[in-house]
């Protein structure tokens, strides 16, 4: 448990009623860049989406929630599941290594606890890829100071792998 100003903060494992907010989390994790319109909301159902969590609690998948002292609210998550190379995320690397996704409640970033969240979630999972926007500066940042190194580029996105 920990204190962020007038709150506090605790974090624990996901469990199953947990995969409604992972499905809200998984949309806040979708970087917008400047300029650009919010995405749908819709745009979770998408297959190039959805495959991050439909059935989630399946073998390998694993999360880490924040949540409020009172228990009551969700403000953040940080989540992994193993991809098939015949479906894959976008920060894919190999089919035995998870892909991390992760956000914050806009709220409640910058604060830590996105931070937290990631070393919990990497002591379970020692080695966890991820694709992250080359305009999101405070996510990257956070996965440099991490140790996640560089794997894979493209015009938008670099694919990074971390270990703890």
């Amino acid at each position: 448990m920990c204190s962020y100003g007038d709150m506090t903060i605790d974090t624990r494992p996901w469990g199953s009623h947990d995969v409604p907010y992972l499905w809200r989390a998984l949309y806040l994790s979708l970087h917008v860049r400047d300029g650009d319109s919010p995405f749908a909301l819709t745009v979770v159902d998408e297959p190039q989406m959805a495959h991050y969590l439909t059935g989630f609690g399946r073998a390998g998948d694993d999360a880490q929630v924040a949540i409020t002292q009172t228990g009551e609210e969700k403000i953040g998550a940080a989540w992994c599941r193993r991809m098939s190379a015949s479906d894959p995320g976008y920060g894919f690397v190999a089919e035995d290594v998870p892909e991390l996704g992760m956000a914050i409640e806009p709220a409640f970033r910058g604060q830590g606890i996105g931070r937290r969240l990631l070393v919990e979630l990497l002591a379970r999972n020692p080695v966890m890829s991820l694709s992250v926007d080359r305009q999101n500066g405070s996510a990257h940042a956070l996965y440099v100071t991490l140790g996640f190194l560089v794997v894979g580029e493209d015009e938008t996105s670099l694919t990074m792998l971390g270990f703890s």
